[in-house]
């Protein structure tokens, strides 16, 4: 019988102090076993520590064009950021033409590199912020990174056409994802709830942003109060019991490493959650 094995992974790691704090916290007493960190952004170096001393909790890169400046050099990715020199914002890459595929690399290798002097050693996997690997010149520079570096990557909803599934298929990722990026809406108990007692079995991920709101965030981000009460579910400790009592094993990405290389048989890829 094929196991079911859950990432819950919370993003946005460093998007600010209290951000990270709340994950750090909601992987100590809840169900989060996985994060995924902005290196682009100011880097305490008491959080790195925090994060490394977490032996269970996984930590992956969350590469980031779309807040905050690069970390290549300006010159390499000019179609990435404004005349002040910050990123583009998501809406202006999808009102305009979207850069080279070799800037956009070019950024994301840079990010890696950093990560690495950082962490002293690769991320368990990477995706991007705000899902711009659901655009193809996003997910063909992901790949090259993913297959340069032997990485695991999240699901993206364009690996479901063949022909694209196919071009990418010695990406690594999960065999179901679910998460939302709206910031009107969230994980409730009941929709988690439903959905851990209906899981498939193989890799799943459960995408997730606890957080504690304060100025700092209001002022960079528009998904505020959803991410306490994201907080309040996935720091849990009921939620993994009742995770425990449904047989699921939480992991991380490191789980994929022992996978064959190759998509697995993503038959569907929920966007669960409720409205406030």
């Amino acid at each position: 019988m094929i196991q079911k094995l859950l990432i819950i992974n919370a993003d946005d790691c460093n998007l600010t102090p209290k951000v990270t704090e709340a994950i750090l916290s909601a992987h100590e007493t809840g169900v989060v076993t996985s994060t995924t960190f902005m290196v682009n952004l100011p880097t305490a170096a008491n959080i790195i520590k925090e994060l490394v001393n977490a032996k269970k909790l996984g930590v992956g890169l969350h590469l980031n064009v779309t807040l905050g400046e690069p970390v290549a050099p300006k010159a390499l990715v000019k179609n990435l950021i404004q005349k002040d020199g910050r990123f583009r914002k998501q809406a202006d890459y999808l009102s305009r033409k979207f850069p080279p595929v070799t800037e956009i690399h070019a950024e994301f290798e840079a990010q890696l590199q950093r990560f690495i002097k950082l962490f002293k050693t690769r991320p368990t996997h990477v995706d991007v912020h705000h899902h711009m690997h659901d655009h193809l010149p996003f997910l063909e520079a992901l790949f090259e990174v993913a297959k340069k570096h032997a990485l695991p990557v999240r699901w993206t909803r364009l690996l479901s056409g063949p022909e694209i599934k196919d071009r990418f298929k010695a990406i690594r990722t999960t065999d179901h994802f679910y998460g939302n990026l709206d910031p009107r809406t969230y994980w409730t108990e009941e929709v988690l709830r439903h959905l851990l007692f209906t899981l498939p079995s193989g890799t799943s991920e459960v995408m997730c942003h606890p957080g504690w709101v304060d100025d700092e965030l209001c002022a960079i981000s528009s998904l505020t109060l959803p991410r306490e009460k994201e907080f309040r579910l996935f720091g849990s400790r009921e939620l993994r019991k009742y995770i425990a009592t449904l047989g699921i094993k939480l992991v991380d990405f490191s789980c994929l490493s022992k996978k064959r290389q190759g998509v697995g048989p993503i038959s569907r890829s929920c966007r669960r959650v409720s409205r406030k």
